[in-house]
């Protein structure tokens, strides 16, 4: 586990923080937080997996693994750096360790979080995300907060979207981060992970889904903001006797309420 300190950080309490399962997803999901803290300093990332497996363009092909996770930090650091973080935690577990719910990964995250009493806001995956890292991040993550003591748990915690998009929950669960007016640092921060954005355009797709959700989130009223991220306010699962029925319980009441949401029905007619 390294502990980063960007030579940009500010002296501010750190009152947001992400835990991304991947060196690059937390500039994706967790820009909220990031632009929230730029002036004054209070960001912290915690990522926990190497990238060491990742997909490689032909120009990182012959990248072996022990390589592909140093430039995938010093890539991270860069975000860092551009994004004046208080803090960055590189856990460097592997994938499978994370899609296990490794005890280690799980009290390493803990013992960072015991440094972040209260936090205004923890930025984390969904368990509805595409990808099985993602959602053990996610997992990971509640299972750490669960660790802390009541005074110490974040406020908010916000679950994000990154490989599936949170436009679908009903309006009364989705959140809405207003990111609008920082396009050029989202597109400063993005630009830094090149060995990924050569083999998947993170860079384009990020900043265009926000844009989406920023003109698709009304119908019948004109655009208020030029990027929104969604995400679903997970803050009662920090709280619970049994992760995994209260993450079921969770997941069914954000489905029954999107089926009770289709109020379209014109085929009823």
């Amino acid at each position: 586990m390294e502990k980063f300190v960007p030579s940009s950080a500010r002296d501010g309490k750190i009152k947001y923080a992400a835990i991304s399962a991947h060196k690059d997803d937390m500039e994706m999901f967790a820009f909220d937080g990031i632009v929230k803290a730029y002036d004054e300093g209070g960001f912290a990332g915690i990522v926990l997996t190497d990238g060491a497996n990742c997909p490689r363009s032909a120009d990182y092909a012959d990248v072996g693994g022990e390589d592909m996770t140093a430039l995938r930090s010093a890539e991270q650091k860069r975000a860092a750096e551009i994004g004046r973080y208080s803090e960055l935690w590189l856990l460097d577990a592997t994938s499978e360790e994370v899609k296990l719910l490794s005890d280690d990964v799980v009290s390493s995250v803990a013992e960072i979080l015991r440094g972040f009493p209260r936090l205004d806001a923890l930025y984390l995956h969904n368990p509805f995300d595409r990808h099985p890292t993602h959602v053990g991040a996610f997992v990971c993550a509640i299972k750490a907060v669960r660790m802390l003591k009541n005074e110490e748990k974040p406020r908010k915690i916000y679950a994000c979207e990154v490989w599936r998009d949170l436009d679908w929950p009903s309006e009364n669960d989705k959140v809405a981060l207003d990111v609008g007016g920082k396009e050029f640092l989202a597109a400063r921060l993005m630009d830094v992970f090149v060995s990924q954005n050569s083999v998947k355009r993170y860079d384009v797709a990020a900043l265009a889904r926000r844009r989406a959700n920023a003109t698709f989130s009304q119908s019948h009223e004109g655009d208020e903001t030029d990027a929104l991220i969604y995400a679903l306010d997970a803050t009662e699962l920090a709280y619970g006797e049994n992760l995994g029925a209260d993450i079921d319980a969770f997941s069914e009441k954000i489905l029954r309420n999107f089926r009770d949401s289709l109020h379209v029905k014109i085929w009823q007619n």
